[in-house]
Formats: structure tokens, C-alpha cells, sequence
């Protein structure tokens, strides 16, 4: 058993357990059961019976009040009985089955003392056989009454699904045929097309015939037109609309219905679940991109920043480098600076003490003359004065710019030159008078 067909069995099972199917004679032909196969077993024998209805849990069956599975019925009711059922397939062979029951409720038949009434309770699931053949036919008559208005176009598909072979079809008005075109057809009703006058077809006795190919049956559908329009742009043609009288719509009618019906939606379901999952699919590779191109942007940015912190340092570094030397050469000029600065404080102080001692010589060997040595220590003492200052100034304060010993000692000496000269001139000046 394929799995479409099993989970049809399991929801037949699971929406249809309870309902209960009456059977009328019309019902038994449309189920295809043999009556006249129908028994009850109990206690090794086997009897007869009468199956007035069943559902998927039970079964109610009608009995002689003198007959042996009466009598061994009421003697125990805790007796295991067993019902047997008879369908006939498509070849006209019987299909036999037993279904494990527990007796139940037992009255009178409509009043009746011959005949009694047995509810036999199913203590297990039954076969799939009587679960297909009493769900489809619970599902077709449920259908008929939720959707007995919706209407099937008639197509090239549409009448495959059916099983009918043409479009064109014969339909009786007052008993007399004539012929017509299938527009579309429902559980309650059809549209055809016909030659006529609308207002000679309005509230008219119909009576449509269908051939269904499958079953190689013809369907009788009696109703009454209920509304008739000429075809537009024609005069001859009429739209007729017909409604079937709900008690004598055929059973394999509904069938070839309701199969169309189950099928479509099996369809739009299933194309509901493929357009469902391709937009799934659809939304995980989009999910995918997006991740990816986040990813590489990321990725991108990471590089980008890795690059720019590589260039920050390396900048970093070359300015680095840059004040490292300018450092080092600063500092080696420092130190030479500093170390000439010390070269001409040693030397400016020997120059110093060279200079005091000469002045002091000078001063001594020329005391000869009175004017040229008054001068003399005149300007010895001055010289002597300023060389002291001059030390005393560099000791205080040595970053003030300052005379070097060489200037002070020329400049001492061209004093002592000038004064010389000036007594010179003096004396010569005195010996002419």
C-alpha cells in the first residue's frame, strides 16, 4: 500500500469514525456490498443477517427473535461475536472480511416481535477495505453538503478528472431531448448551452444525462431550470441554468464530484507545499549571499583597518628614527660646545694672570720718570681692577657675554701706549718753552 494511500485511510479513520451510513439501497449500490453475504458469527456457528447500518466503530444489524445468533446472543452478551462483511471489486469478485465485535444494545425491530435490533461494538480497527469504502462515501456526502454551489468549468482537464468524454450532452425538456453543451457543472446544479428562447426554457422540468467514461455509466440528474439568458450576441442560444432536486442526485454522480473536488485540492495543496518550499529554499540562499557578502565586507574592513594601524606605525617608527638622530647630533655638538667653553675659561684665566704680572714689571722698571710711573701704576691698578671685575663677573655669572683675556690685555695695552704718548708730548712741550 502506497503512502498517499494510507494516509487516506488514516484520516478517513481519524475525521469519520462516527459517522454513521444507513443502508439504503441506493447506498448498498454505490458501496458495492453484497447483502445477502452479510453474517453473524458467534460461539462456532454462523447466521445471517440483515446489516441496516455501520460507521468505522460499530454496526447495527437486524435479526430474528428466533433464530440461533439471537438465542445465543441473549444467553451471554459477553459472547465474542464476530460480523463478516461482503463487498464486490471491480471484476465482480467478493471481497470477505471479519470485524471482532462486542455485543451491545439489543430492541425491538420498529415495534416488531420477529426482528430485533443488535448494536455490535468493534473492539478493534477495522480493515482498510470497510475504512476506505465508508470514509469516501461519509467524505462525498459531507461535501455535497458544504460545497454543493461550486461550480467546475468544463475543460479538457477538468472532464478527464470526471471522466466524461465530451462536452456535448442530451438533456430532456418536457420529455423531449435535444441536444446541448456542458458549461459547467456542481453537486446541486450545471449550466448548459442550448437553441432556444429563454422565456420558453424558465422553470421548465429538465432532465440532464451525463456518460462517464470510467464506470461506462449514464447519470439521470432531474431539476428544474431556474434561469435562462440569451447568449450574448446571438438570439437563437440560451444560457440555461438547471437545479438538480437534491434527494435524486446519484450517488456515483457526487462521486465523480467529489473526486474532482478532492483531487484539485490535492493539487493547490501541493503546489501550495512546492511554492512554500522553493520560497523557503529561495530565502536560505538569500540568507546565504547576505552572510557571505557580510563576511567579505567584514573581511574588507579588517584589512582596511590592518592596513592603516600598519601604516600608523611605521610612521611612528620613521619619526622616531628622525628625532633619535637629531638627539645624537645635538647632544655630540653640546658636548663640544661645552668642552671648547671650558678650553677658553682655563685659557682667559692663564691670560689673566699673564697680564697682571707683565703690568707689574712694566710698572717697576720705569720709575725713573715720576709722570710715566704714576701713570704706570695708574694704569696697573686699573688693569688690575678690571681683570679682577672681568673674574668676578665670570664667576657669577658665566652665560653673560664677556671680554676674552687677549681683547683685555690689547686693550690694557693700548691704554698704557696712549698714556706714554700723552706724557711724550707733554715733556716736549715743557722742554720747548
Amino acid at each position: 500500500m502506497g503512502i498517499e494511500n494510507s494516509n487516506k485511510i488514516s484520516r478517513y479513520y481519524d475525521y469519520f469514525r462516527d459517522k454513521e451510513v444507513v443502508f439504503t439501497k441506493a447506498n448498498l449500490n454505490f458501496l458495492r456490498m453484497d447483502p445477502r453475504q452479510i453474517y453473524i458469527k458467534c460461539n462456532g456457528g454462523q447466521w445471517p443477517c440483515i446489516i441496516n447500518s455501520t460507521s468505522l466503530q460499530m454496526a447495527k444489524v437486524i435479526v430474528g427473535t428466533s433464530s440461533g445468533a439471537y438465542v445465543e446472543i441473549n444467553k451471554k452478551k459477553e459472547t465474542p461475536v464476530s460480523l463478516r462483511f461482503c463487498f464486490i471489486d471491480e471484476d465482480g469478485a467478493p471481497i470477505f472480511f471479519f470485524v471482532t465485535c462486542s455485543v451491545g444494545e439489543i430492541k425491538q425491530y420498529q415495534g416488531s416481535n420477529e426482528l430485533a435490533v443488535v448494536t455490535l461494538n468493534f473492539t478493534q480497527r477495522p480493515p482498510d477495505d470497510l475504512i476506505v469504502r465508508v470514509g469516501e462515501f461519509v467524505e462525498v456526502n459531507e461535501n455535497f453538503n458544504i460545497r454543493k454551489e461550486e461550480r467546475i468549468g468544463i475543460n479538457k482537464n477538468s472532464m478527464r478528472e470526471l471522466g466524461i468524454l465530451k462536452e456535448e450532452s442530451v438533456i430532456f425538456i418536457a420529455n423531449v431531448p435535444r441536444r446541448c453543451i456542458l458549461k459547467d457543472v456542481s453537486f446541486g446544479g450545471a449550466r448548459v448551452m442550448l437553441l432556444g428562447i429563454p422565456k420558453f426554457l424558465q422553470d421548465k422540468i429538465v432532465q440532464l444525462r451525463l456518460l462517464f467514461s470510467d464506470t461506462n455509466e449514464q447519470v439521470a440528474l432531474n431539476g428544474t431550470v431556474v434561469n435562462a439568458v440569451f447568449m450574448e450576441g446571438r438570439k437563437d442560444i440560451s444560457i440555461v441554468n438547471i437545479q438538480f432536486n437534491t434527494n435524486e442526485i446519484p450517488m456515483s454522480y457526487k462521486f465523480h464530484i467529489n473526486r474532482y473536488i478532492t483531487s484539485y485540492q490535492k493539487k493547490i495543496i501541493e503546489n501550495q507545499m512546492r511554492n512554500a518550499e522553493a520560497q523557503a529554499r529561495a530565502a536560505q540562499e538569500e540568507a546565504r549571499k547576505a552572510e557571505e557578502a557580510k563576511a567579505a565586507r567584514e573581511k574588507k574592513i579588517a584589512e582596511n583597518m590592518a592596513a592603516e594601524k600598519e601604516e600608523e606605525k611605521n610612521a611612528i617608527l620613521a619619526k622616531a628614527g628622525i628625532k633619535a638622530g637629531t638627539n645624537g647630533e645635538s647632544g655630540e655638538e653640546s658636548a663640544a660646545e661645552t668642552s671648547a667653553a671650558g678650553e677658553n675659561e682655563n685659557t682667559s684665566a692663564e691670560a689673566d694672570a699673564a697680564a697682571a704680572e707683565g703690568s707689574a714689571n712694566e710698572g717697576q722698571s720705569k720709575t725713573e720718570s715720576a709722570d710715566a710711573g704714576s701713570e704706570a701704576a695708574a694704569t696697573g691698578e686699573s688693569a688690575g681692577d678690571n681683570a679682577e671685575e672681568t673674574k668676578a663677573e665670570a664667576a657669577d655669572d658665566k652665560p653673560v657675554l664677556k671680554m676674552s683675556a687677549t681683547d683685555e690685555k690689547a686693550t690694557a695695552f693700548k691704554q698704557k701706549l696712549d698714556s706714554e704718548l700723552d706724557s711724550a708730548i707733554e715733556n716736549a712741550e715743557d722742554t720747548g718753552n
